[in-house]
């Protein structure tokens, strides 16, 4: 009998979960490999062969009709954030086993390999998509995260290295996901057909002030590195919606110096961070965020540079072939960007690339409250299982 997509979601909601309704899987950890350990129960039942590396990450992989043919992958993560949701990541996995467990209900075997892959920290851990990126090999040698982290974890940089894969006989690679924003349920719309990840500029921002006593120092005669940096945030802020309100600017991080109640801050350092599909863009808006620091009084600011991850378009052929499946499902859909990063980024440096997202209820991601109906999860599968036999008929 069929394994529907809810089945197998509740068995990995039966691992990580924390008291207060969240869930926790971090990367390596025990409550991880438990995951594993569900999902590859999942792949036994469909036949297929089964490999783990030291990445962390579980592979499934069924043979097809004609072996000579490229391989189809798909596939998500299955870590967490701290206190995070059942749906994110997970989803991915468990809609892609689903979806073979739907065509072999309809007796079809398809004539291309399938693969399916549950990576391993594809959240913060050693840079986030850290599995996928060890398989597609984007993981530099030299990577300083990598050389003071993963040794915590029992492994050598060596060993990580060795996990990447030759992907010259892979056709495509496709991921199923939460939306973990509101426009599909907002507008009650059933699927989002991705037509590319947005990059991810983030500078290193500083303002130099001078600290002095916070008594005594009257206010004309202050450099208070945190008011300067303070009005540079929110110019940015003001930027961005102006340059493009589809683009996103955030400062999640402050650290101020020297961090004494009687002091006033010297120094201040943030981390601005700006996604978008279009690099034009967040140049655009440094460049004016940059031009405009001069003007604010307060103190001196620096810029560096502290990481770019370009941005991926997905497949025109197989965003084609998406809205088709969910046309002939009486599914509503929109194209639409994915403002978050996603194990389909580093696929998608090396291979074609195609995404499907699902309503998240109220935008909930990250968070406890992250929750998407049996229905729209069942929506999801449909789209995917669909787009494996149109993908198949080709070459």
């Amino acid at each position: 009998m069929a394994k529907d997509v809810v089945e197998i979601l509740k068995e990995i909601g039966k691992v990580g979960l924390n008291a207060d309704g969240s869930y926790t899987r971090n990367a390596y950890s025990k409550e991880f490999f438990q995951a594993v350990d569900v999902i590859k129960g999942f792949m036994q039942e469909l036949g297929m062969k089964i490999t783990t590396d030291a990445a962390g990450n579980v592979l499934g992989v069924l043979p097809g009709n004609k072996p000579e043919l490229k391989h189809i992958i798909m596939g998500s993560h299955l870590d967490t954030v701290e206190k995070g949701g059942l749906y994110d990541g997970a989803y991915g996995v468990t809609g892609a086993l689903a979806a073979l467990f739907a065509l072999k209900e309809k007796n079809i075997k398809l004539n291309h390999t399938v693969e399916v892959y549950g990576f391993n920290g594809e959240e913060d851990a050693l840079g986030g998509t850290f599995g996928s990126r060890a398989v597609t090999g984007l993981i530099a040698a030299d990577n300083k995260l990598l050389n003071e982290g993963i040794q915590t974890y029992g492994h050598t940089v060596e060993e990580i290295l060795a996990c990447k894969r030759d992907l010259k006989n892979a056709k495509c690679y496709l991921e199923l996901h939460i939306e973990q924003g509101e426009r599909l349920d907002e507008k009650k719309i059933n699927i989002g057909v991705v037509s590319g990840i947005v990059g991810i500029v983030r500078y290193k921002v500083v303002a130099h002030g001078t600290s002095n006593h916070a008594g005594s120092t009257q206010m004309f005669r202050r450099k208070d590195a945190l008011v300067g940096m303070s009005k540079l945030i929110v110019k940015g802020n003001e930027l961005c919606k102006k340059i493009d309100p589809d683009m996103v600017f955030t400062v999640g991080t402050i650290t101020c110096a020297p961090g004494a109640k009687n002091v006033i801050p010297g120094r201040v350092e943030c981390c601005f961070e700006m996604r978008q599909l279009e690099k034009a863009k967040t140049d655009a808006l440094i460049a004016a965020i940059k031009a405009a620091a001069p003007e604010i009084p307060d103190c001196d600011f620096t810029f560096e540079p502290e990481m770019y991850a370009p941005g991926v378009l997905c497949n025109p052929k197989i965003m084609e072939t998406l809205q088709t499946v969910a046309k002939t499902n009486s599914l509503s859909y929109v194209v639409m960007p994915s403002g978050a990063g996603h194990d389909a980024e580093s696929m998608g440096h090396h291979i074609p690339i195609g995404m499907i997202f699902v309503p998240s209820k109220d935008g909930f991601s990250h968070c406890k409250e992250e929750w998407t109906s049996d229905k729209d999860l069942q929506n999801g599968v449909k789209v995917m299982s669909g787009a494996l036999e149109l993908l198949d008929k080709e070459a």
